[in-house]
């Protein structure tokens, strides 16, 4: 999408798309664990999963959640400031580029301080993600070894 939408309209759609991504997440996390307990209580154990399983998915659960209710809200925000400085430099829709075309408005002092605090926002949020997915990940395998 980054490559065929002008960079603000890109924006827009991820900020709609997200919210809903991590709300998703965070509920279908919520009815594993949620299952869990019930599977446990059902068998009169304890725990089904083994301990670092358990750990796992609150893990997993815990990065959604920061992602949802901290980085996501911060990140879009300073987005639409980033916006806002660029549709006051006349800049802002170009497809596929990180900064304007114009290297004056791409050194405006703002728009270079917003941009700085965007990236590692967006980093932040990305790394957090990842890890989240990696450790989804390992749950699947070893879901997978138990069959």
């Amino acid at each position: 999408m980054f490559y065929s939408l002008p960079r603000h309209v890109f924006g827009q759609l991820q900020a709609k798309l997200f919210p809903r991504y991590f709300q998703f997440s965070v509920l279908c996390i919520s009815v594993c664990l949620a299952l869990e307990v019930c599977a446990a209580k059902f068998r009169g154990s304890s725990k089904c999963m083994p301990r670092e399983q358990q750990m796992n998915l609150i893990a997993v659960w815990g990065i959604l959640l920061l992602n949802l209710l901290y980085f996501e809200p911060v990140t879009t925000k300073v987005m639409f400031l980033r916006h806002a400085v660029e549709r006051r430099l006349g800049t802002g829709h170009e497809v596929g580029q990180l900064r304007p075309w114009d290297p004056v408005k791409a050194k405006d002092p703002e728009l270079v301080s917003l941009s700085a605090r965007f990236g590692k926002l967006h980093g932040c949020s990305t790394s957090l993600n990842l890890l989240g997915l990696g450790l989804g990940c390992w749950h699947i395998c070893w879901i997978g070894a138990r069959l």
